[in-house]
Parts: C-alpha cells; structure tokens; sequence
C-alpha cells in the first residue's frame, strides 16, 4: 500500500490484513518541465501545491484542485477532482 501526503479520509492505508505499507512522500522531485509539449514528468509524492509552486515561471498550472495538497500519486490512484474539474477536468480526464 502506497502513502504519498496522508490527506485521504478513507484510512485504506493501514494494511488490517498484512502487508507493506511504502512511503513515497520522499518521492517529490520535478524530473522534466516541457512547456512547448505542456506536460512534466514528477515523481509519485509531489504535492500539487509543489509542483505548481515549481510550474509557476513556465506559464504552466497544474488545476486539479481536490481542496487538500495532495501528492499526485495519490491523486492518480483515487481519480482525483474537486473545485476545478469543470473548466480542467479530473486526473483521468
């Protein structure tokens, strides 16, 4: 089981059962930013307010939004969408 922020309210994170539960919060580099492209590749414990905090002098955002600063792993893993997803859309869109 991954832990990325810890901002879930599900509790899915304790492994009741057994199991390994792996830490990715470490895990918050910006590996690459092609803004001519528009996208970046992060790695899995990068917080959105990190990355856009990153983004900023690109002319690039980052816009879901799901009212926590989230880790976009866990945002990925749970499809994550909030106040913005009208105009952007969610993580799966």
């Amino acid at each position: 089981i991954s832990f990325g922020a810890g901002t879930s309210l599900e509790g899915h994170i304790q492994a009741v059962q057994g199991g390994v539960c792996l830490d990715l919060s470490e895990m918050n580099a910006v590996l690459e930013v092609n803004p001519e492209d528009l996208d970046c590749r992060v790695q899995a414990g990068i917080t959105r307010k990190s990355l856009n905090d990153h983004l900023r002098d690109t002319g690039l955002t980052f816009p879901v939004d799901p009212g926590a600063d989230a880790s976009l792993g866990g945002m990925a893993a749970c499809g994550a969408s909030g106040t913005t997803a009208v105009k952007y859309g969610t993580m799966r869109e």
